[in-house]
Protein backbone atom coordinates (compact mmCIF):
# COMPACT_ATOMS: atom_id res chain seq x y z
CA UNK A 1 0.00 0.00 0.00
CA UNK A 2 1.03 3.66 -1.20
CA UNK A 3 -0.97 6.25 0.21
CA UNK A 4 -2.32 9.33 -2.08
CA UNK A 5 -1.29 12.93 -1.04
CA UNK A 6 -5.15 13.31 -0.52
CA UNK A 7 -5.55 10.36 2.49
CA UNK A 8 -7.63 11.29 5.37
CA UNK A 9 -5.03 11.36 7.86
CA UNK A 10 -6.26 10.67 11.34
CA UNK A 11 -4.75 11.54 14.92
CA UNK A 12 -4.02 9.56 18.19
CA UNK A 13 -7.06 11.12 19.39
CA UNK A 14 -9.11 9.29 16.93
CA UNK A 15 -7.95 5.34 17.98
CA UNK A 16 -9.82 3.76 20.40
CA UNK A 17 -7.04 1.48 22.06
CA UNK A 18 -9.35 -0.32 24.30
CA UNK A 19 -11.45 -1.31 22.24
CA UNK A 20 -10.32 -2.07 18.73
CA UNK A 21 -7.32 -4.76 18.16
CA UNK A 22 -5.76 -2.85 15.25
CA UNK A 23 -6.27 0.86 17.28
CA UNK A 24 -4.43 -1.19 19.89
CA UNK A 25 -1.36 -1.52 17.61
CA UNK A 26 -1.09 1.47 16.06
CA UNK A 27 -1.12 3.23 19.61
CA UNK A 28 1.64 0.54 20.53
CA UNK A 29 3.74 1.71 17.82
CA UNK A 30 2.94 5.85 18.55
CA UNK A 31 4.35 5.42 22.09
CA UNK A 32 7.02 2.93 21.83
CA UNK A 33 8.50 3.01 18.40
CA UNK A 34 11.94 5.49 17.85
CA UNK A 35 10.89 7.78 15.50
CA UNK A 36 14.17 9.61 16.16
CA UNK A 37 15.48 6.94 14.13
CA UNK A 38 13.28 6.34 11.50
CA UNK A 39 13.97 10.41 10.53
CA UNK A 40 17.76 9.81 10.27
CA UNK A 41 16.78 5.99 8.39
CA UNK A 42 14.88 8.16 5.90
CA UNK A 43 18.14 11.04 5.66
CA UNK A 44 19.92 8.19 4.67
CA UNK A 45 18.23 6.57 2.21
CA UNK A 46 17.10 10.03 1.03
CA UNK A 47 21.32 10.14 0.29
CA UNK A 48 20.79 13.84 -0.27
CA UNK A 49 23.82 15.60 -1.18
CA UNK A 50 22.07 19.25 -0.22
CA UNK A 51 23.48 20.52 3.31
CA UNK A 52 20.89 21.63 6.24
CA UNK A 53 18.34 19.48 4.63
CA UNK A 54 16.28 18.05 7.59
CA UNK A 55 13.26 14.97 7.94
CA UNK A 56 10.75 15.20 10.29
CA UNK A 57 8.15 12.17 10.82
CA UNK A 58 5.00 13.42 13.02
CA UNK A 59 3.67 10.80 14.78
CA UNK A 60 0.88 12.45 15.38
CA UNK A 61 -1.05 12.22 11.84
CA UNK A 62 -1.09 9.14 10.07
CA UNK A 63 -3.34 6.61 8.30
CA UNK A 64 -3.70 3.43 8.58
CA UNK A 65 -5.14 -0.21 6.85
CA UNK A 66 -6.05 -3.72 7.95
CA UNK A 67 -1.94 -3.98 8.07
CA UNK A 68 -0.05 -1.02 7.88
CA UNK A 69 0.42 2.17 9.51
CA UNK A 70 1.51 5.14 7.18
CA UNK A 71 2.96 8.64 8.14
CA UNK A 72 4.11 11.28 6.28
CA UNK A 73 7.86 11.33 5.68
CA UNK A 74 8.86 15.26 5.58
CA UNK A 75 11.63 16.42 3.95
CA UNK A 76 12.80 20.35 4.70
CA UNK A 77 13.79 21.01 1.17
CA UNK A 78 10.21 19.88 0.27
CA UNK A 79 10.30 16.40 -1.06
CA UNK A 80 7.30 14.35 0.53
CA UNK A 81 7.73 10.28 1.20
CA UNK A 82 5.17 7.92 2.93
CA UNK A 83 7.07 4.98 5.62
CA UNK A 84 4.70 2.44 5.82
CA UNK A 85 4.84 0.61 9.05
CA UNK A 86 3.88 -3.07 9.49
CA UNK A 87 1.87 -2.69 12.18
CA UNK A 88 0.58 -6.55 13.04
CA UNK A 89 2.79 -8.12 15.46
CA UNK A 90 5.54 -10.05 14.29
CA UNK A 91 7.36 -12.61 16.50
CA UNK A 92 10.23 -14.70 16.70
CA UNK A 93 8.25 -17.92 15.03
CA UNK A 94 7.19 -16.08 11.63
CA UNK A 95 9.67 -12.98 11.47
CA UNK A 96 11.25 -14.83 8.22
CA UNK A 97 7.94 -15.58 6.98
CA UNK A 98 7.29 -11.66 7.06
CA UNK A 99 10.52 -10.54 5.96
CA UNK A 100 9.90 -12.71 2.38
CA UNK A 101 6.58 -10.92 2.18
CA UNK A 102 8.50 -7.45 2.23
CA UNK A 103 11.33 -8.44 0.56
CA UNK A 104 9.07 -10.00 -2.70
CA UNK A 105 6.84 -6.80 -2.68
CA UNK A 106 9.92 -4.37 -3.04
CA UNK A 107 11.09 -6.82 -5.66
CA UNK A 108 7.44 -6.44 -7.28
CA UNK A 109 8.05 -2.78 -7.14
CA UNK A 110 11.31 -2.27 -8.47
CA UNK A 111 10.26 -5.03 -11.43
CA UNK A 112 7.09 -3.09 -12.29
CA UNK A 113 9.73 0.21 -11.87
CA UNK A 114 11.89 -1.20 -14.55
CA UNK A 115 10.05 -3.45 -16.55
CA UNK A 116 6.62 -1.52 -17.31
CA UNK A 117 5.42 2.54 -17.07
CA UNK A 118 2.67 1.46 -14.73
CA UNK A 119 2.05 4.22 -12.17
CA UNK A 120 3.79 2.36 -9.16
CA UNK A 121 5.47 3.92 -5.77
CA UNK A 122 9.42 4.05 -5.92
CA UNK A 123 10.66 2.46 -2.85
CA UNK A 124 13.77 4.40 -0.96
CA UNK A 125 14.48 1.95 1.53
CA UNK A 126 13.31 -0.49 3.66
CA UNK A 127 13.72 -2.71 7.39
CA UNK A 128 11.97 -6.22 7.57
CA UNK A 129 13.61 -6.65 11.16
CA UNK A 130 11.15 -5.98 13.85
CA UNK A 131 14.24 -5.68 16.15
CA UNK A 132 15.40 -2.75 14.21
CA UNK A 133 16.64 0.30 16.06
CA UNK A 134 12.64 1.69 15.37
CA UNK A 135 11.42 -1.09 16.99
CA UNK A 136 9.44 -2.35 13.34
CA UNK A 137 9.45 -3.36 9.92
CA UNK A 138 9.36 -0.58 7.41
CA UNK A 139 9.22 0.38 4.23
CA UNK A 140 9.68 3.63 2.46
CA UNK A 141 8.13 4.54 -0.46
CA UNK A 142 7.54 7.72 -3.02
CA UNK A 143 4.12 9.60 -2.06
CA UNK A 144 1.84 9.13 -4.90
CA UNK A 145 -0.22 11.93 -5.78
CA UNK A 146 -3.86 11.25 -6.68
CA UNK A 147 -7.29 10.08 -4.65
CA UNK A 148 -9.26 6.93 -4.36
CA UNK A 149 -12.54 6.58 -6.03
CA UNK A 150 -15.48 6.13 -3.32
CA UNK A 151 -17.04 3.34 -5.70
CA UNK A 152 -16.74 1.65 -8.60
CA UNK A 153 -14.95 3.10 -12.10
CA UNK A 154 -18.41 2.49 -14.13
CA UNK A 155 -20.29 3.79 -11.44
CA UNK A 156 -18.32 6.48 -10.09
CA UNK A 157 -16.40 8.25 -13.41
CA UNK A 158 -18.41 10.44 -15.25
CA UNK A 159 -19.58 8.49 -18.77
CA UNK A 160 -17.62 11.85 -20.19
CA UNK A 161 -14.25 9.79 -19.29
CA UNK A 162 -15.08 6.20 -19.34
CA UNK A 163 -13.30 5.86 -22.54
CA UNK A 164 -10.31 7.59 -21.23
CA UNK A 165 -10.66 5.30 -17.90
CA UNK A 166 -10.84 2.03 -19.95
CA UNK A 167 -7.76 2.69 -22.10
CA UNK A 168 -5.54 3.41 -18.88
CA UNK A 169 -6.60 -0.08 -17.61
CA UNK A 170 -6.51 -1.40 -20.82
CA UNK A 171 -2.79 -0.28 -20.91
CA UNK A 172 -2.00 -1.90 -17.04
CA UNK A 173 -3.58 -5.09 -18.31
CA UNK A 174 -1.73 -4.94 -21.09
CA UNK A 175 1.57 -4.77 -19.81
CA UNK A 176 1.25 -7.07 -16.90
CA UNK A 177 -0.03 -9.50 -19.82
CA UNK A 178 3.42 -9.17 -20.99
CA UNK A 179 5.52 -8.83 -17.78
CA UNK A 180 5.74 -12.57 -17.58
CA UNK A 181 7.87 -15.64 -16.33
CA UNK A 182 7.98 -19.00 -16.77
CA UNK A 183 6.91 -19.96 -13.46
CA UNK A 184 4.16 -19.41 -10.94
CA UNK A 185 5.06 -17.88 -7.62
CA UNK A 186 6.62 -14.42 -6.16
CA UNK A 187 8.99 -12.01 -7.33
CA UNK A 188 12.64 -12.39 -5.59
CA UNK A 189 15.37 -9.96 -5.99
CA UNK A 190 17.40 -11.37 -3.60
CA UNK A 191 17.70 -10.21 0.21
CA UNK A 192 19.12 -6.65 -1.04
CA UNK A 193 16.54 -6.27 -3.57
CA UNK A 194 19.59 -5.51 -5.78
CA UNK A 195 19.57 -8.72 -8.28
CA UNK A 196 17.60 -9.66 -11.16
CA UNK A 197 14.07 -10.84 -10.40
CA UNK A 198 13.15 -14.64 -10.30
CA UNK A 199 10.24 -16.46 -9.24
CA UNK A 200 10.40 -18.09 -5.86
CA UNK A 201 7.35 -20.45 -3.87
CA UNK A 202 4.38 -18.99 -3.19
CA UNK A 203 4.32 -21.18 -0.31
CA UNK A 204 5.21 -18.58 3.07
CA UNK A 205 7.34 -21.34 4.60
CA UNK A 206 9.83 -22.20 1.83
CA UNK A 207 13.31 -20.45 1.79
CA UNK A 208 13.72 -18.40 -1.54
CA UNK A 209 16.72 -20.52 -1.78
CA UNK A 210 14.32 -23.74 -2.55
CA UNK A 211 13.83 -24.62 -6.57
CA UNK A 212 10.63 -23.80 -7.80
CA UNK A 213 9.08 -26.84 -9.37
CA UNK A 214 6.85 -25.86 -12.95
CA UNK A 215 3.44 -26.02 -12.51
CA UNK A 216 0.34 -25.80 -14.89
CA UNK A 217 -2.08 -23.04 -15.02
CA UNK A 218 -4.79 -25.97 -13.97
CA UNK A 219 -2.31 -27.42 -11.26
CA UNK A 220 -2.62 -23.60 -10.14
CA UNK A 221 -6.63 -23.11 -10.14
CA UNK A 222 -7.33 -26.89 -8.71
CA UNK A 223 -4.83 -25.81 -5.72
CA UNK A 224 -6.20 -22.51 -4.96
CA UNK A 225 -10.07 -24.33 -5.57
CA UNK A 226 -9.09 -26.85 -3.27
CA UNK A 227 -8.08 -24.52 -0.74
CA UNK A 228 -11.23 -22.31 -0.91
CA UNK A 229 -13.96 -25.38 -0.65
CA UNK A 230 -11.73 -26.67 2.59
CA UNK A 231 -12.42 -23.12 3.91
CA UNK A 232 -15.76 -22.68 2.81
CA UNK A 233 -17.11 -26.31 3.97
CA UNK A 234 -16.05 -25.94 7.83
CA UNK A 235 -19.81 -25.45 9.28
CA UNK A 236 -21.20 -27.24 6.74
CA UNK A 237 -19.04 -30.22 5.48
CA UNK A 238 -22.71 -32.28 5.45
CA UNK A 239 -24.78 -29.80 4.25
CA UNK A 240 -25.76 -31.39 0.73
CA UNK A 241 -26.08 -27.61 -1.00
CA UNK A 242 -22.88 -26.55 0.26
CA UNK A 243 -21.19 -30.03 -0.95
CA UNK A 244 -22.85 -29.25 -4.03
CA UNK A 245 -21.29 -25.61 -4.86
CA UNK A 246 -18.39 -26.88 -3.89
CA UNK A 247 -18.01 -29.98 -6.32
CA UNK A 248 -19.45 -27.10 -9.07
CA UNK A 249 -16.65 -24.60 -8.38
CA UNK A 250 -13.81 -27.15 -8.74
CA UNK A 251 -14.99 -28.63 -11.76
CA UNK A 252 -15.90 -25.69 -13.32
CA UNK A 253 -12.16 -24.91 -13.97
CA UNK A 254 -12.39 -27.19 -16.58
CA UNK A 255 -14.34 -24.43 -18.36
CA UNK A 256 -11.91 -21.79 -18.59
CA UNK A 257 -8.17 -23.26 -18.23
CA UNK A 258 -7.04 -22.10 -21.79
CA UNK A 259 -5.09 -25.57 -23.37
CA UNK A 260 -2.31 -22.90 -25.30
CA UNK A 261 -1.37 -21.48 -21.84
CA UNK A 262 -1.03 -24.39 -19.79
CA UNK A 263 2.27 -24.10 -19.20
CA UNK A 264 2.92 -20.33 -19.63
CA UNK A 265 4.02 -18.02 -19.57
CA UNK A 266 2.76 -16.56 -16.89
CA UNK A 267 2.06 -13.04 -16.47
CA UNK A 268 2.55 -11.20 -13.15
CA UNK A 269 -1.35 -10.02 -11.34
CA UNK A 270 -2.81 -8.14 -9.15
CA UNK A 271 -5.06 -9.80 -7.43
CA UNK A 272 -7.15 -7.29 -6.42
CA UNK A 273 -6.85 -4.85 -9.21
CA UNK A 274 -9.93 -2.59 -8.60
CA UNK A 275 -10.89 1.38 -7.77
CA UNK A 276 -9.65 0.84 -4.04
CA UNK A 277 -6.28 0.35 -5.33
CA UNK A 278 -6.41 3.16 -8.25
CA UNK A 279 -5.27 6.72 -7.74
CA UNK A 280 -6.51 9.30 -10.23
CA UNK A 281 -6.17 12.97 -10.60
CA UNK A 282 -9.32 15.52 -11.10
CA UNK A 283 -9.28 14.50 -14.76
CA UNK A 284 -8.80 11.25 -14.60
CA UNK A 285 -5.66 10.22 -15.21
CA UNK A 286 -4.46 6.84 -13.72
CA UNK A 287 -2.03 8.48 -11.52
CA UNK A 288 -0.95 5.48 -9.30
CA UNK A 289 -1.36 1.60 -8.98
CA UNK A 290 -1.03 0.35 -5.23
CA UNK A 291 -1.20 -2.46 -2.85
CA UNK A 292 1.34 -4.94 -4.51
CA UNK A 293 2.28 -6.82 -1.26
CA UNK A 294 0.52 -10.46 -2.56
CA UNK A 295 1.06 -9.86 -6.12
CA UNK A 296 2.51 -12.95 -8.15
CA UNK A 297 3.06 -14.67 -11.42
CA UNK A 298 -0.49 -15.76 -12.17
CA UNK A 299 -2.66 -18.09 -15.33
CA UNK A 300 -3.38 -15.72 -17.75
CA UNK A 301 -7.08 -16.76 -17.21
CA UNK A 302 -6.78 -15.04 -13.75
CA UNK A 303 -5.26 -11.66 -15.05
CA UNK A 304 -9.23 -10.97 -16.21
CA UNK A 305 -10.90 -10.88 -13.00
CA UNK A 306 -11.88 -7.92 -11.74
CA UNK A 307 -14.31 -6.45 -9.53
CA UNK A 308 -14.51 -3.52 -12.41
CA UNK A 309 -15.84 -6.03 -14.53
CA UNK A 310 -18.42 -8.57 -12.97
CA UNK A 311 -22.16 -7.44 -13.08
CA UNK A 312 -24.03 -8.19 -10.17
CA UNK A 313 -27.61 -10.24 -9.68
CA UNK A 314 -29.21 -7.96 -7.53
CA UNK A 315 -28.26 -4.73 -9.51
CA UNK A 316 -30.22 -2.50 -11.59
CA UNK A 317 -30.35 -3.19 -14.84
CA UNK A 318 -28.94 0.43 -15.61
CA UNK A 319 -25.95 -0.22 -13.28
CA UNK A 320 -25.18 -3.30 -14.41
CA UNK A 321 -24.87 -1.93 -18.60
CA UNK A 322 -22.66 0.33 -17.14
CA UNK A 323 -20.28 -1.96 -16.09
CA UNK A 324 -21.22 -3.96 -19.25
CA UNK A 325 -20.19 -0.70 -21.51
CA UNK A 326 -16.69 0.21 -19.60
CA UNK A 327 -15.89 -3.53 -19.65
CA UNK A 328 -16.14 -3.21 -23.37
CA UNK A 329 -14.53 -0.52 -23.62
CA UNK A 330 -11.14 -1.73 -22.04
CA UNK A 331 -11.83 -4.64 -24.27
CA UNK A 332 -11.49 -3.02 -27.21
CA UNK A 333 -8.65 -0.76 -26.19
CA UNK A 334 -6.69 -3.73 -24.76
CA UNK A 335 -7.50 -5.63 -28.05
CA UNK A 336 -6.30 -2.74 -30.07
CA UNK A 337 -2.81 -2.52 -28.25
CA UNK A 338 -2.50 -6.42 -28.82
CA UNK A 339 -2.90 -6.22 -32.59
CA UNK A 340 -0.83 -3.40 -32.55
CA UNK A 341 2.14 -5.47 -30.82
CA UNK A 342 1.44 -8.61 -33.86
CA UNK A 343 2.07 -6.08 -36.28
CA UNK A 344 5.44 -5.32 -35.03
CA UNK A 345 8.42 -6.80 -37.07
CA UNK A 346 10.37 -8.18 -34.16
CA UNK A 347 6.72 -9.67 -32.56
CA UNK A 348 6.78 -13.35 -31.86
CA UNK A 349 3.78 -16.07 -32.55
CA UNK A 350 1.22 -15.24 -30.00
CA UNK A 351 -0.91 -18.05 -27.47
CA UNK A 352 -4.52 -16.92 -26.62
CA UNK A 353 -4.57 -13.20 -26.42
CA UNK A 354 -6.01 -11.69 -22.62
CA UNK A 355 -8.42 -9.58 -24.77
CA UNK A 356 -10.53 -12.82 -26.47
CA UNK A 357 -11.06 -13.70 -22.40
CA UNK A 358 -12.07 -10.27 -21.00
CA UNK A 359 -15.79 -10.12 -20.30
CA UNK A 360 -16.64 -13.71 -21.97
CA UNK A 361 -18.80 -15.98 -19.79
CA UNK A 362 -15.21 -17.87 -19.52
CA UNK A 363 -13.94 -14.87 -17.35
CA UNK A 364 -16.87 -15.10 -15.21
CA UNK A 365 -16.95 -18.42 -14.69
CA UNK A 366 -13.32 -17.73 -13.48
CA UNK A 367 -14.16 -14.78 -11.48
CA UNK A 368 -16.59 -16.91 -9.32
CA UNK A 369 -14.28 -19.52 -8.78
CA UNK A 370 -11.09 -17.51 -8.02
CA UNK A 371 -12.16 -14.24 -6.36
CA UNK A 372 -14.51 -15.76 -4.00
CA UNK A 373 -15.15 -15.99 -0.41
CA UNK A 374 -16.03 -18.74 2.22
CA UNK A 375 -19.52 -17.39 3.30
CA UNK A 376 -20.21 -16.90 -0.55
CA UNK A 377 -19.49 -20.81 -1.87
CA UNK A 378 -23.17 -21.14 -1.84
CA UNK A 379 -24.00 -18.22 -3.73
CA UNK A 380 -21.56 -18.54 -6.48
CA UNK A 381 -21.90 -22.27 -7.06
CA UNK A 382 -24.93 -21.33 -7.99
CA UNK A 383 -24.27 -18.49 -10.08
CA UNK A 384 -21.60 -21.16 -11.82
CA UNK A 385 -24.29 -23.85 -12.07
CA UNK A 386 -26.51 -21.72 -14.10
CA UNK A 387 -23.50 -20.77 -16.58
CA UNK A 388 -22.97 -23.99 -17.58
CA UNK A 389 -25.74 -25.70 -17.25
CA UNK A 390 -28.38 -23.02 -18.17
CA UNK A 391 -31.59 -24.09 -17.74
CA UNK A 392 -31.13 -27.43 -18.68
CA UNK A 393 -30.56 -29.01 -15.56
CA UNK A 394 -32.05 -27.81 -12.16
CA UNK A 395 -30.58 -26.77 -8.86
CA UNK A 396 -31.78 -29.93 -6.94
CA UNK A 397 -30.92 -32.47 -9.51
CA UNK A 398 -27.53 -31.17 -9.00
CA UNK A 399 -27.98 -31.28 -5.57
CA UNK A 400 -29.74 -35.20 -6.15
CA UNK A 401 -25.98 -35.88 -7.62
CA UNK A 402 -22.96 -34.10 -5.95
CA UNK A 403 -24.92 -33.29 -2.17
CA UNK A 404 -24.06 -36.97 -1.13
CA UNK A 405 -20.79 -36.86 -2.36
CA UNK A 406 -17.71 -35.89 0.02
CA UNK A 407 -15.56 -33.48 -1.46
CA UNK A 408 -11.93 -34.74 -2.30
Amino acid sequence: MATPSSAVWATPDDLDPDGNEIHARIHAILSTANFEHLQKAALLARNTQKEHVACAIDPKSFTYGMNNLVLKVAFSDGVDWIARVHHVPVNRSNSREHAIDMLSEVATLKTLKSRSSIPVPRVYGFDTSPNNPFGFPYIFMECLRGRVLSSTIARQVPIAYHQKVAGQLADVLFQLENLTFDKLGRIWCGENCDEAPRIIASDQDVEPTVIVPKKTSLEWFYELRQDQNRAALEGHAHDPEWRTSCWILKTAISHFVIEDRLHGPFPLCHFDLHYGNLLFDDEYTLTGVLDWSQAETAPLERLAVSPEFITFPLLAPDKNQLIIDFRNATRDALHELEKRMESSPSAAKQSTALSTILGSRQAEITHRCTYSRPHRALFDGKLVSKLIYGDHVSWEQLVAVYGAVALH
